[in-house]
């Protein structure tokens, strides 16, 4: 499903590998992600969208006008996703398995051949409710282009994901994980 592959940054290659693995499938076992935005005087906004992510790592969300997150979103230019790991298939909720990634947001205009191909590969990807969607124009079909993120595997187990298409994996501060189960 993924084309870009993850660089290891230390001699822990075995750990990273595995961690970068983990990342992999939980970004491919999930359709949604939690978005934050940031309002006016910066007040925070969390919402939740369908999402496609594409062989770059960039992720794609087609969300209605109407939304709050809609404008905050086209306003900043700026938001945060996050993909979590379900609770019931976690054995622990204070370390849930995720992934938050800091992202610049662009508008992919509807009438480009980018939009089609993008909202094919979704529909696709989350069904038909896309294809009953496609033709509100009042829906706008935005790209979130990672830059930075922090992963989460359980206790003791953060990483920092990086580079472009998020393509570089590191322990958090440089240091090995450590692990307390």
């Amino acid at each position: 499903m993924r084309v870009v592959s993850f660089r290891l940054m230390e001699s822990h290659s075995n750990e990273l590998r595995k961690a970068a693995e983990e990342c992999e499938a939980l970004i491919g076992s999930l359709s949604s992600v939690v978005l934050a935005t940031a309002g006016h005087n910066s007040q925070p906004l969390a919402s939740y969208a369908p999402v496609y992510v594409d062989d770059s790592r960039r992720l794609h969300v087609y969300v209605s006008s109407l939304a709050k997150h809609t404008a905050l979103l086209r306003r900043t230019g700026k938001a945060s996703a996050m993909f979590i790991e379900d609770e019931s298939a976690s054995s622990d909720l204070f370390a849930r398995k995720r992934l938050s990634v800091d992202c610049d947001v662009s508008v992919i205009p509807r009438e480009t051949p980018e939009w089609g191909s993008l909202m094919d590969a979704m529909e696709d990807r989350l069904g038909d409710t896309v294809a009953s969607l496609r033709g509100l124009v009042d829906f706008d079909l935005f790209q979130l282009v990672p830059t930075k993120g922090r992963l989460i595997l359980g206790f003791g187990q953060a990483y920092r994901v990086f580079g472009e298409n998020l393509s570089q994996i590191d322990f958090l501060r440089g240091g090995s994980g450590h692990k307390t189960k």
